[in-house]
């Protein structure tokens, strides 16, 4: 007999919602998080979709506690000299919205909403020391509580989902599958209060690519704050040691239509970032563990896709281990229907993301390709496409095809040529 059916390192939005579902089907489960909670992440300046709260739905989490006083955004801005362009966030499931979440409400709401499920024992300021081991199978942990006892428990399984630099991973040395660091990125982001608006379009996230090889992200946030983020090139965003804050100030300022929006308003955060963001898989599980989340799946964060991701793995990986503990599959079996799931759904934006990574922020723009750009992302079939896309209700391949394309550039010069003509009339008429 073992204390728990399940015991899940990490308590953040992969093992909470893991939580939830397990202790929703009647297994023990210990949830342990380092952290107090509610308390930030070490690094996360999230934006979630509709698709990610439907799948909070399905576990009660309440979206008046997860993103209270958060503006509803129902817009993505793509905006640099010479271009604007603003994709609608489109309906699903009765949503038409995304958050820009405080990461310190939400993990808080959902760290709760899974101990209050009565199977689930869910610890905050408790600390992972060691995997107990028989013959090379994972039967439990050793942990640290937070009156600074130390306990050994017993599961049927142990799941890691503990983040990019997850600890269940590094002691168990386990695999890295498809992993890419041809373009590693960085970035730098803090909440700021009183933001001059970009525009007067209302809540919005807005990317405002300046300059070759890094960009910036503008949210509205919780509280009347916005997030102001910088992501490029690790090597060319490379604050010096110790110099954090008045590195990331200076990229600010550096930028007159940012430092315009700021330089009278409030940062209210520190300075947190990740530099060398890894792009990687693991290998799912094995015996007697598995992993979830950024434990398992990390891409760099420019579309926007990790919590989604996260919520989303951790539904595959309840289902699997539901199957196994009733008996209805080996524990091998299992871990084979979570992986080759998660990856039917991941593996496309992945590429797509790395793709993203290499055009945006590796590749120069030449004058004409800013053309070919501009018709692009102002075709509203492919505005159309990419709020699909970006709420999972199409592949990213769909937003990439060649007919797509081809019609898209065969319609901008069109929609030139009539602005053109309409701001001619407009001033013979003057």
């Amino acid at each position: 007999m073992t204390d728990y059916d399940v015991i899940i390192v990490g308590g953040r939005p992969a093992g909470s919602t893991l939580a939830a579902r397990l202790g929703l089907a009647g297994w023990r489960v210990l949830l342990i998080e380092r952290a107090p909670m509610p308390s930030l992440p070490s690094a996360s300046c999230p934006i979630i979709y509709a698709p990610t709260m439907a799948l909070l739905d399905e576990i009660g989490a309440d979206e008046a506690a997860y993103a209270r006083g958060t503006p509803k955004i129902l817009r993505m801005v793509s905006a640099s000299a010479g271009l604007h362009a603003a994709i609608t966030i489109p309906d699903f499931n009765g949503r038409a919205y995304a958050y820009a979440i405080d990461r310190e409400r939400f993990d808080g709401a959902l760290f709760d909403t899974a101990g209050a499920l009565p199977t689930v024992d869910a610890r905050d300021q408790t600390a992972l020391i060691d995997l107990t081991m028989d013959k090379g199978h994972v039967t439990g942990v050793t942990i640290k509580n937070a009156d600074g006892s130390h306990q050994t428990v017993s599961a049927r399984i142990v799941v890691g989902a503990d983040g990019r630099y997850s600890t269940v991973a590094r002691k168990l040395d386990v695999a890295e599958i498809n992993a890419h660091d041809e373009y590693p990125t960085s970035i730098y982001y803090a909440y700021w209060r009183g933001v001059s608006n970009f525009d007067d379009g209302g809540a919005a996230a807005i990317a405002y690519g300046p300059s070759y090889g890094y960009g910036f992200l503008i949210m509205d946030s919780a509280d009347d704050t916005k997030v102001i983020a910088i992501e490029g090139q690790s090597e060319l965003i490379d604050p010096p040691a110790g110099q954090v804050e008045t590195y990331y100030l200076s990229l600010i300022k550096r930028h007159p239509v940012l430092w315009t929006l700021v330089k009278d308003a409030e940062q209210v955060t520190t300075v947190r970032g990740m530099k060398r963001i890894g792009n990687l898989y693991r290998a799912p599980g094995g015996a007697g563990w598995a992993l979830v989340g950024d434990a398992y799946h990390q891409k760099d964060p420019i579309d926007g896709q990790g919590i989604f991701d996260a919520v989303y793995t951790a539904k595959l990986l309840a289902e699997a281990i539901t199957a196994h503990l009733h008996g209805d599959l080996t524990w091998t079996a299992a871990l084979k229907q979570y992986d080759d799931a998660a990856r039917a759904e991941t593996y496309p934006m992945y590429q797509s993301t790395l793709d993203r990574v290499r055009a945006s922020l590796y590749t120069p723009t030449p004058e004409w390709g800013k053309v070919i750009a501009r018709w692009l992302l102002q075709d509203p079939l492919v505005q159309e496409k990419m709020g699909l896309m970006i709420t999972r209700q199409i592949s990213a391949d769909q937003v990439t095809n060649i007919p797509l394309m081809v019609g898209a550039l065969a319609r901008g010069p069109l929609r030139d040529l009539s602005q053109f003509l309409e701001r001619r009339l407009h001033d013979d008429r003057i």
